[in-house]
């Protein structure tokens, strides 16, 4: 189409919902990038702190076992130790509940020992939800742990 002598081009609806099509696309693959990067930040994140958490069970059982009489420390099952030292045996109430139990940490993570009596070895576990929803715990759909072995000798 000409008016006074110029010629006036433009795009097509067809370039334009190309154009819009091929943004959208990597706009997408940008947001999933960031989004598994975030959860993947996140997921360090929660791991690190389950890891402090058994190192202070870890830490508590140690002064536990210096200050006093260590037949005062064990029970018989898993036991947890609570920020005021007390030692809290671990008791499985039946409920319709899917969490584990255990001393909760910040409302997010669980902690519960266990003590082999034959080889002195202590075994730490921390649970928590993670942020993926994904479940490495079979008992516990969509929680993740981590174990740490502890052995005092006598």
């Amino acid at each position: 189409m000409r008016i006074n002598n110029r010629k006036i081009s433009g795009d097509t609806i067809v370039e334009v919902l190309l154009a819009i099509a091929i943004t959208s696309v990597v706009l997408a693959g940008a947001y999933v990038a960031v989004d598994r990067s975030m959860k993947a930040n996140r997921s360090a994140q929660e791991r690190s702190e389950a890891v402090k958490v058994a190192e202070a069970q870890i830490e508590r059982l140690k002064y536990l076992n210096f200050s006093s009489s260590s037949a005062d420390i064990y029970q018989n099952g898993p036991f947890c130790i609570t920020s005021t030292l007390a030692v809290r045996l671990i008791t499985d109430v039946s409920s319709d509940s899917d969490d584990p139990v255990g001393c909760r940490s910040s409302g997010r993570y669980v902690a519960s020992i266990t003590r082999d009596a034959s080889t002195g070895t202590h075994q730490i576990r921390v649970l928590w939800e993670n942020v993926t929803g994904s479940s490495t715990v079979t008992a516990y759909p969509g929680f993740d742990e981590i174990k740490m072995y502890y052995r005092i000798y006598q």
